[in-house]
């Protein structure tokens, strides 16, 4: 980075300008609270809420959805269907409710309820790197949502936060050597992802065997996620999140605890047992992992347990099932139609249809995908490993290069 140090020492050699956001920014609305001298401008858009978005959505469309939430299924419309709602430009934006992330986006789109900014002079502050800047203060952003349900951001709040400005060619400098980490990752991404597309390929030829049809809830008892959570412990039984269920199985590379007598009294669930399943309602829905032996844990927020009636359906079985590709289209024609990708519906869940083959056929199924799925983890571990390294990196040095010294008058 001896080029990006240079253009520090002889274009900041005292340090570097630190403003508020709202004195280099245009923002998309005038907010309430906010002071009439903080938004002397703004860019006015349209927006689409998730569900209005269906009625204009096009798979063949070029101009994309920025949707509020994290999801990675990209959304496309056409300008025709678009309309006044159609915007181009570089922008940076927040979410107007849900849970805070910064996006960036440059050439045409449509919105949704975002709250969206851009460089009110790009000579002086470059787009991109005010997206990494953000980026790298999503906690402080968070802290300036608030509410009881869906959360909103106080903008006098995130308008007021002080950012540094170094020299524009220092900015650029540091955007090139982000977009290069997030270049690699993407890459790297891409053929993991790759890998398990092949995974799911012949998950669904062992799949398509003749069996009968049977409802979720006619196979297994199922146990709807709590909608409360005790109190977080240092230690106790581990709580099962969306993010811990990963490929069929139980991630306890990060965990959280709760009192096991607490949870049992105030949430008042059964505890899993060995070959229960856990399953995500929550984005991204449909992530499932079985219990294994001599493992306790408990249902978090939005996980709902599945205990196969062994009579019926191998436990084995019912996970790869969950994983393939009938599961999977009932799951996405749900979403199509309405239902928010943050909620799968308890109701729909219990008439997901299952194709059910005879018991011997089900072991023998599950025998090969377990030697399938055993080998694409071998295969596979490398990649995980490299992406999260480069992840943990790229993160370091977006902190270590977007910290400045600030220039004293």
């Amino acid at each position: 980075m001896s080029k990006l140090d240079d253009l520090i020492r002889k274009l900041s050699p005292d340090g570097v300008e630190v403003v508020p956001l709202w004195s280099v920014t245009i923002w998309d609305k005038k907010f309430n609270g906010v002071a009439r001298e903080m938004q002397p401008s703004i860019n006015p858009h349209k927006y689409y809420l998730a569900t209005d978005f269906n009625e204009i959505e096009d798979e063949n469309g070029d101009i994309p959805y920025i949707p509020t939430g994290i999801i990675d299924k990209k959304r496309y419309t056409t300008e025709v269907k678009a309309g006044d709602y159609l915007r181009e430009g570089e922008i940076v934006c927040i979410p107007w409710g849900g849970t805070p992330n910064v996006k960036y986006h440059k050439g045409k789109y449509v919105t949704g309820d975002n709250r969206i900014c851009t460089s009110n002079d790009t000579t002086k502050l470059d787009n991109k790197f005010l997206y990494y800047l953000l980026s790298n203060r999503v906690d402080e952003i968070t802290s300036y949502y608030r509410g009881a349900g869906i959360q909103h951001p106080s903008m006098q709040s995130v308008l007021s936060m002080r950012i540094p400005v170094p020299h524009i060619e220092v900015q650029r400098e540091i955007v090139r050597i982000l977009d290069n980490f997030t270049e690699l990752t993407a890459e790297l991404t891409a053929e993991l992802t790759a890998r398990i597309k092949q995974l799911g390929f012949y998950r669904d030829q062992l799949l398509l065997q003749d069996g009968e049809d049977f409802y979720l809830e006619n196979i297994c008892k199922i146990v709807d996620c709590p909608h409360t959570s005790p109190k977080w412990r240092d230690s106790g039984i581990p709580v099962i999140r969306n993010f811990n269920l990963v490929n069929g199985q139980i991630d306890t590379s990060k965990l959280f605890y709760v009192d096991e007598e607490e949870y049992q009294a105030r949430v008042k669930r059964i505890i899993p047992q060995e070959d229960d399943i856990l399953f995500s309602r929550e984005a991204p829905i449909g992530n499932v992992g079985i219990v294994p032996k001599n493992f306790t844990c408990c249902q978090g927020q939005r996980v709902v347990l599945l205990r196969p009636i062994t009579d019926i359906v191998y436990p084995r079985f019912l996970l790869h099932a969950l994983q393939g590709g009938l599961v999977r289209s009932q799951i996405e024609k749900v979403e199509s139609i309405g239902t928010t990708v943050s909620n799968f519906n308890i109701a729909d869940l219990r008439k997901l249809i299952i194709k059910v083959p005879a018991m011997e056929i089900q072991i023998r199924i599950s025998e090969k995908m377990d030697k399938i799925a055993s080998y694409s983890v071998d295969m596979n571990n490398g990649l995980p490993a490299e992406i999260h390294a480069r992840q943990k990196q790229f993160e370091y040095y977006r902190n270590v290069l977007l910290s400045f010294k600030e220039r004293t008058a």
